[in-house]
């Protein structure tokens, strides 16, 4: 079979026939975006197979096939069709794809007829069959093409109309062309009543909206996307989340517009929800800390653009916890959703009320004109919070205490500001309370002096500035030295001796109580061996456990049994005062703590009995073993035969019940001698000794009967510094060890009894 001189050409000028190809090529539209690489794909192979096809004889009947695109085929996949497999998936409209072939056909004619030097009717037979070669090809590219889109189209249709989203395609006329099913069932109608009409004529809810997005993506070529509001026909009120996609007819011009739809509600629901409880409190419905402070940075840069003022109240709920603890946590939270609502009614809509937690709110005014202005909102605040309120059928008393700081002239800063009014509060609580104070200078020095103490307070342990000190507390009917109650004292390098009234109330709002106290404890019962070692085997050591240590302390406690056995004590060498508040409020955690105090044999000791709420249920429940009488009672018992029979009835009482009870702040001999009158076992106060450092009262201990108030003294006078227990030296234990009737007065009473305040809260 001789070789065909048109096949040969394009073999050996197969590459400057592509040259020219793609000069045709790229003025296809669709074609300029490929690569010469990508747009020679399979033209180079169509090219070979047609110059192999010119190889090979033919009849008339195959020619004839050939030439209307039936040739017979002799591969499962030929080049051609994959061309047109190709350019269905690059984008190519079908009349780009036959403009390819015709490119193709023109080339290899062009550059064959130029370079043949004979006649062309010589060669008309190699160029018919080259055309019926070209014919067939472009008959295998156009039926792949073709099936496969139909394919495309079969499923694309299939999964827009089993598609959840709702999807449709308008002209830029703004009428539909195309909807799937979710489309049409949300218009309630058919397709064939929907297509070729508008969103008006359709009577959709939101049609101005999509209407106006419409016009915006054919004006601009550009894609959009929007949240719009829809009211179905039924009338629910539905978000959807839209996205509109311009379909381009050219490079310039858009032909349509795709719409795809998603039904957004209830994920913004939960948006919606996620967003209040990030910035809004859940119960009283008021911004929280986090959209308060972001408020208050707000305002506060636009007030400086604006040269404005800002007013900032500080407002805590006076009685709050009494209110919670008397009538239960749901009163407690109506009471504070209830005041959220009155101080909101004393405000601007363009003021700012928030709650910070607890019974805490803050207040933000803006704009302020007049300064008279602040101390109407504030006392209108006060007088509405002083109103009683109807909480579960009960009438309920409550004020508050605010306090107010100003932008610019106190602060510049959010933090200064939120600072400065929190100091204003607190002087308003200490002023009484129902009332308001101004932030001043004395306040943010007093605030940095305290901020300065907690900072020396954190290192205090490590650097052992702690003491531990010991009052003595004396069996009336013999006077001995019975047990001891052990207070924390703070030796600071540079202060001196902090008093615990100071310093206390830092450690429970530092967070430091707890370590602290179980420090406390440690040290008094390594004291307490060493008292029953040398004096006293049943002698007992009393420590204050505050309510806010045992509320914070979930794990330090369970130890202590543990050290009491390492050191060989019972648990009755440890007594642990509580507050009557403390039972009152006893949770199953407290009463968990109680009961693990009670069963290790620990006692409990009731501390300023009288002076709260405790029950004759709560003593038995809680199997206290001692009252402590307040000191109220004890001073007024000498002079007020009212407070005296009280005092009586206490003891009856307690001894009743099998519980022993000790006076405290017992400073003369006359309320020594009636309390022993009246029955009262124990009693300690400055009139025996006031607290003093184990040294001292390693002395007390070792001196026996005083014969006279110097000896006392002189056991202090040898105390040069205040040491730690296990320190001191030992000492020959007398048979007996009393304390003579006399005080101690190396302090001023005033500062004595405000320090003795402060233990009842260590």
């Amino acid at each position: 079979m001789a070789a065909s001189k048109l096949s040969g050409f394009i073999r050996m000028n197969i590459e400057p026939i592509l040259k020219k190809w793609e000069q045709f090529a790229h003025e296809i539209p669709s074609a300029r975006l490929l690569n010469d690489e990508s747009a020679q794909d399979h033209a180079r192979g169509m090219l070979l197979a047609a110059a192999d096809d010119l190889d090979n004889t033919q009849t008339p009947s195959e020619q004839a096939e050939k030439s209307k695109g039936r040739g017979k085929r002799k591969l499962k996949e030929t080049e051609a069709e994959k061309h047109g497999v190709s350019r269905l998936l690059e984008g190519f409209s079908l009349k780009e794809a036959v403009s390819e072939f015709r490119a193709l056909r023109a080339s290899v004619t062009l550059l064959w007829t130029d370079s043949v030097p004979m006649p062309l009717q010589s060669v008309a037979g190699e160029l018919i069959r080259f055309n019926e070669a070209i014919d067939q090809a472009l008959s295998e590219s156009i039926g792949r093409y073709s099936r496969d889109k139909e394919e495309h189209t079969r499923l694309f249709d299939a999964v827009l109309s089993s598609s959840p989203d709702f999807t449709g395609i308008f002209d830029v006329e703004g009428r539909f062309i195309y909807a799937n099913r979710a489309m049409t069932s949300l218009y309630k109608t058919s397709l064939s009543e929907l297509v070729g009409k508008n969103l008006f004529e359709l009577g959709v809810s939101n049609a101005p909206e999509i209407q106006k997005l419409l016009q915006q993506v054919i004006d601009t070529g550009a894609a959009c996307r929007r949240e719009i509001p829809y009211t179905s026909p039924s009338g629910k009120n539905l978000i959807f989340e839209y996205s509109f996609i311009p379909i381009m007819k050219d490079e310039k011009n858009v032909e349509a517009v795709a719409e795809m739809a998603r039904d957004i509600t209830e994920r913004k629901s939960s948006e919606d929800k996620l967003s209040k409880s990030a910035n809004y409190d859940v119960l009283t419905g008021l911004p929280n800390r986090s959209l308060f402070l972001d408020q208050l940075k707000r305002e506060v840069r636009r007030s400086s653009r604006n040269s404005l003022r800002i007013a900032l109240f500080f407002l805590d709920i006076d009685g709050f916890k009494e209110v919670n603890d008397r009538l239960g946590h749901t009163a407690g939270d109506q009471l504070l959703q209830q005041a959220a609502q009155r101080i909101s009614a004393c405000v601007r809509y363009t003021d700012t009320v928030a709650r910070l937690g607890g019974d805490e709110f803050i207040v933000i005014l803006t704009d302020i004109k007049k300064s008279s202005h602040v101390e109407i909102t504030a006392q209108k605040i006060l007088e509405e919070l002083a109103t009683p309120f109807r909480i579960l059928e009960e009438k309920v008393q409550i004020s508050g205490s605010i306090g107010i700081t100003l932008f610019p002239q106190d602060a510049t800063s959010p933090d200064d500001l939120i600072k400065n009014a929190d100091q204003a509060m607190y002087s308003a609580k200490e002023g009484g309370r129902n009332r308001y104070r101004y932030f001043t200078l004395p306040m943010q020095q007093a605030a940095e002096n305290r901020m300065r103490l907690i900072d020396d307070l954190r290192v205090a342990l490590k650097q052992k500035q702690l003491r531990v000190y010991y009052q003595p507390i004396v069996e009336l009917a013999t006077g001995r030295i019975v047990k001891a109650e052990a207070l924390v004292r703070w030796q600071h390098p540079v202060r001196g001796l902090v008093s615990p009234a100071e310093f206390v109330p830092l450690a429970e709002d530092a967070g430091m109580i707890v370590e602290i106290g179980d420090w406390v404890f440690r040290q008094a019962a390594q004291q307490v061996k060493r008292v029953r070692e040398l004096h006293d085997p049943r002698f007992q050591m009393s420590l204050n456990k505050s309510p806010v240590q045992f509320h914070k302390d979930s794990t330090l406690y369970k130890t202590w049994t543990d050290y009491l056995q390492e050191l060989g004590l019972s648990g009755d060498s440890i007594a642990i005062e509580i507050a009557e508040s403390l039972l009152t409020d006893a949770d199953s955690l407290i009463q968990e703590k109680l009961s693990a105090f009670h069963n290790a044999g620990i006692q409990l000791s009731l501390d300023d009995f009288g002076t709260g709420s405790s029950s004759i249920a709560n003593l038995k429940k809680f199997h206290i073993d001692y009252l402590k009488i307040d000191q109220c009672f004890v001073h007024m018992g000498a002079t007020d035969s009212d407070e005296l029979a009280l005092c009586k009835a206490i003891i009856v009482m307690a001894h009743m019940l099998g519980i022993k009870v000790t006076a405290e702040g017992v400073e003369t001999v006359e309320q020594k001698d009636w309390l022993k009158t009246a029955g009262c076992d124990n009693a300690q106060g400055f009139l025996f000794s006031e607290p003093v450092s184990s040294r001292a009262f390693e002395k007390l201990l070792n001196m026996g009967k005083a014969q006279h108030q110097g000896k006392v003294k002189a056991a202090q006078a040898t105390d040069d510094y205040p040491d730690q227990p296990g320190e001191f030296s030992a000492h020959v234990r007398p048979p007996q060890t009393t304390v003579r009737d006399s005080a101690i007065p190396d302090a001023p009473v005033d500062r004595r009894r405000r320090d003795r305040n402060a233990d009842q809260k260590a």
